[in-house]
């Protein structure tokens, strides 16, 4: 019901990603990036390095063989 968008933020200042599916059985939300699994959980957010630039992957699970998915570019610029 809610995808994240791409964002740009200024390296030391923070990001934040928005994700949310609704479904029954509620679905789990797993963040990754670089195909490794960063979060859980509706909201992504941290304090930005420049290695943290790239996609960032939202999968909604429920167990029942329907994942939904969306992603977001995160751009960070150095100071």
């Amino acid at each position: 019901t809610t995808t994240p968008t791409n964002q740009t933020a200024l390296e030391g200042t923070s990001a934040t990603f928005r994700c949310k599916a609704d479904g029954n059985p509620t679905p789990k939300i797993t963040w990754e990036k670089d195909g490794k699994t960063v979060a859980e959980g509706d909201v992504l957010s941290f304090e930005t390095n420049r290695t943290q630039s790239g996609k960032y992957l939202c999968s909604a699970d429920n167990g029942l063989n329907s994942t939904a998915s969306a992603s977001a570019h995160l751009n960070v610029q150095c100071k």
